[in-house]
């Protein structure tokens, strides 16, 4: 290699790493460019105005928000007959059956840990409710678990109104007399 390649190689090089130090300062010196702040919903500002609101995309985000926080993927709606209601799917790993009930032995099983979904849910709506307070625009917590396996499926379904949930996580009611208010069923679908 003669000098003047050599000299071309070591300008090359001294140009390629100035070039990759002014990009790192570019991304990464923070920018004096204001950046619009994004305009606030109107905030209501009496009890009786906060009310008159109606259940709302912003109420079915931040429940899927929550869910997702929760580990669980799924949709939300609240239909207009004021239930709250959750659809998740839950895989079952590979080689597990679903078919319910689910022995005793089988504690910890997939469809067992699919069934606890459910209380997320429930946790997911007293949250939401919580937020919402006086205004909660659902008055229902309907939740349906798909637990998707290699031949059968399982749908648990359960459903709870939200004042038991949240006189439930008031102390007000024991955890016998809220599961008594649970309506919960299991059902096998086989897959064609």
């Amino acid at each position: 290699m003669t000098p003047r390649q050599k000299r071309i190689i070591v300008t090359l090089a001294t140009a390629n790493i100035a070039i990759i130090l002014a990009l790192v300062v570019l991304v990464t010196r923070p920018t004096s460019i204001h950046t619009p702040t994004l305009p606030h919903p109107h905030t209501p500002t009496t009890p009786a105005e906060a009310c008159q609101t109606s259940p709302s995309s912003a109420d079915v985000w931040q429940a899927t928000q929550l869910l997702a926080q929760a580990g669980l993927g799924g949709t939300v709606t609240l239909p207009p007959d004021g239930s709250l209601c959750f659809e998740i799917v839950y895989p079952l790993a590979p080689g597990h059956a679903a078919t319910p009930p689910v022995p005793p032995e089988a504690e910890g099983s997939d469809i067992e840990r699919a069934a606890q979904s459910v209380w997320t849910a429930f946790d997911v709506a007293l949250a939401l409710q919580e937020q919402e307070g006086e205004c909660a625009t659902f008055t229902q917590v309907q939740v349906m678990i798909l637990a998707s396996g290699i031949q059968t499926d399982t749908q648990i379904s359960a459903s709870v109104s939200a004042a038991d949930l949240a006189d439930f996580s008031a102390g007000e009611l024991s955890e016998d007399e809220f599961i008594k208010r649970v309506t919960y069923t299991t059902n096998a679908i086989r897959r064609p």
